[in-house]
């Protein structure tokens, strides 16, 4: 298996309703039908509600802007529940919010570094796709880095978490290891990037979006 991670976003109306700590989002896609995707999120170690629902939002609405129906559970807190455990079918992942990179964790990820730097700073997180099948397996983002990241640039941490949870998530949905040179799912974000705050920036490259539309849309 290998390891990958980035990030985007596009502005569009969402219609989000959280019951029963799940997150659903319709795409708007005319007559085409979605196949059903499951995002579940497990937390562990911050115990923030506020901060992990706002995230799961900014990460739902971003997906949802490629066009593509996901169906965000959070299982952070009941994850005996059936939805929490069905787990053998396609388009089903799971995504983690970490406290802190754990040692011996794979280094070839998402980095986010000041502008100017050579990416030296720790990963915001990792996607881990199988090489042979494409097929995603799990993202996980690292709370300590996204906070470090969020001070230093004046994003809000919720917002920065759910693109960064964007990010591995799309890693997922496209099977892909590699990154884009533009939009969400680039490599590299830098400070002034996230300074400068540019709506195309943190969405879902024309390519990238057509890529997902092929493979979860059906006409």
């Amino acid at each position: 298996m290998t390891y990958a991670g980035s990030s985007i976003a596009v502005r569009v109306s969402t219609a989000i309703v959280i019951g029963f700590a799940m997150v659903s989002l319709t795409a708007t896609t005319g007559s085409a039908e979605t196949r059903r995707v499951v995002v579940r999120v497990y937390e562990t170690g911050i115990g923030d509600v506020a901060l992990r629902t706002a995230a799961i939002r900014t990460a739902a609405s971003i997906v949802e802007m490629a066009g593509v129906f996901v169906e965000w559970y959070d299982c952070t807190d009941n994850g005996r529940r059936p939805v929490c455990q069905d787990a053998r079918r396609s388009g089903n992942f799971i995504a983690r919010i970490m406290p802190t990179l754990t040692p011996g964790a794979p280094l070839r990820k998402l980095s986010v570094e000041a502008l100017g730097a050579q990416g030296n700073e720790p990963p915001l997180g990792f996607a881990v796709v199988d090489p042979d099948t494409h097929a995603g397996k799990m993202a996980t983002v690292f709370h300590d880095q996204v906070q470090a990241v969020a001070r230093r640039t004046g994003v809000a941490r919720s917002e920065l978490l759910g693109r960064a949870l964007a990010h591995e998530v799309g890693h997922l949905l496209l099977g892909v290891r590699g990154h884009s040179r533009s939009g969400i799912m680039r490599a590299v974000w830098t400070d002034d990037e996230l300074t400068r705050d540019r709506s195309d920036d943190w969405v879902f490259a024309s390519a990238d979006r057509q890529k997902l539309q092929q493979v979860f849309i059906e006409d």
